[in-house]
């Protein structure tokens, strides 16, 4: 059980795809912004006009990169599928700690859902995989903090804030309240903790840093 947690782990800390994927395909779109450009922008797979919501209006899209960004996203939601599968025995037992990693992992399907189906190829199925990416996975990231509350406060704080930060950026980025510091800015914000988070949790897991509570 114990090179299954670990695995798992390994899975997790591997999202760090996810940002190369990121800033592989942004170096080979000079015009690109972070602070103004929706991430999915990166994943067009034909060049064209598209609507930017804010500003308002059609902006000139061309990702030369996009099929590495695409096949990041989608890496990056089968890498925390496993992760949350394969940590399982890792965490207490309990239904709860069912329950966030479910929700945690559908948070992953999501990601793959968004990295298959590209934003200018099926739009509902790219909407609904954002959806599940960004929104879903919050909760679950609450429900752990409650089952870690005694036995790991600290990492339990840091697990609520996270799901708190991703959830409030979606809420704004989906309202269309960016506060004044870029659409791009918003959305990074509600899907970039998210990865940090696996990331820093694999590693604890890894070193030893974060010991399991069964």
């Amino acid at each position: 059980m114990t090179s299954n947690y670990r695995l798992g782990a390994l899975f997790w800390l591997l999202t760090v795809e996810f940002f190369i994927a990121q800033f592989i395909a942004q170096a080979a779109w000079p015009g690109y912004s972070m602070l103004t450009n929706d991430i999915s922008l990166l994943g067009v797979t034909t060049c064209g006009t598209y609507i930017n919501p804010a500003p308002a209006g059609i902006m000139p899209v061309c990702s030369p990169l996009s099929l590495v960004f695409n096949a990041g996203m989608a890496i990056n939601g089968l890498l925390v599928v496993l992760g949350a599968l394969l940590t399982r025995r890792f965490w207490p037992r309990g239904r709860l700690t069912t329950l966030a990693l479910w929700l945690i992992a559908i948070g992953g399907d999501g990601s793959m859902l968004a990295g298959i189906f590209p934003l200018n190829t099926i739009l509902l199925l790219h909407v609904i995989g954002a959806l599940l990416a960004l929104g879903v996975a919050a909760p679950g990231f609450f429900v752990l903090a409650k089952v870690m509350w005694n036995t790991n406060r600290t990492f339990a704080i840091c697990t609520v804030l996270t799901g708190v930060i991703a959830l409030v950026a979606f809420l704004l980025y989906a309202s269309g309240n960016y506060l004044g510091i870029g659409r791009g800015t918003i959305e990074r914000l509600s899907a970039w903790p998210y990865t940090v988070w696996y990331m820093v949790t694999g590693a604890l897991i890894l070193a030893g840093g974060l010991r399991p509570t069964t």
